[in-house]
């Protein structure tokens, strides 16, 4: 889902036209402007939840503005009207009904031992891409095959060990985002470290 900012007076019918984001984050009880892509499936007038992320990162990834990390949160949106169609999205108007920011994940969610850190873990193949960053106590890490399949995700990483906070996997027509509180075993810890040898940001393919 897309975020545009307040300035936008008129709806981009061209998916491949760009339009004003937003910078700041959508505050419970607002309305704004989004543009979603199908598949989507909403129940009604039932809040949906989605990803909200500052524009820069949205546009060219958390990746290259690291620092926005602590500007992502997770919302819960009620759709209010659908404004515009197109092939294959539609622009609607939302009230913003609940947001989780990633930085009080770990306080608001209980942690848990569910599920395997080994999908985050970059497969072998030369057709494989995979960067990291850091910044302020906060880690990203993503990799991708040939731009058709991904996995990402923010954690943690200060004195108390490592924690995913939020988990991402995305492929042509998918694209799903996890927030949690997901704490690392030591194990984990080290196969996550042991993927991602260099702690300089960067890439390799």
């Amino acid at each position: 889902m897309e975020w545009a900012d307040g300035t936008l007076c008129s709806l981009p019918l061209d998916s491949r036209e760009l339009f004003p984001r937003a910078e700041s984050l959508p505050l419970p009880g607002e309305e704004r402007v989004v543009r979603v892509h199908g598949p989507f499936l909403a129940d009604g007038r039932v809040p949906f939840w989605a990803l909200f992320e500052p524009a820069l990162a949205a546009l060219n990834g958390l990746d290259e503005y690291p620092e926005l990390m602590r500007n992502c949160a997770l919302t819960a949106c009620t759709p209010l009207a659908v404004l515009a169609r197109g092939s294959g999205y539609a622009w609607l108007r939302v009230r913003v009904e609940e947001l989780t920011k990633l930085l009080e994940a770990a306080d608001r969610i209980p942690p848990s031992a569910a599920g395997s850190v080994e999908d985050l873990l970059p497969p072998d193949g030369a057709r494989m891409t995979s960067s990291q960053d850091a910044s302020g106590g906060l880690r990203y890490y993503e990799w991708s095959i040939q731009s058709n399949i991904g996995r990402w995700a923010v954690c943690t990483d200060d004195e108390h060990g490592m924690a995913v906070l939020l988990y991402g996997e995305w492929a042509f027509d998918q694209d799903d985002v996890a927030l949690g509180h997901r704490p690392l075993s030591p194990s984990e810890t080290a196969l996550l470290r042991a993927a991602w040898p260099d702690p300089r940001p960067g890439r390799s393919g």
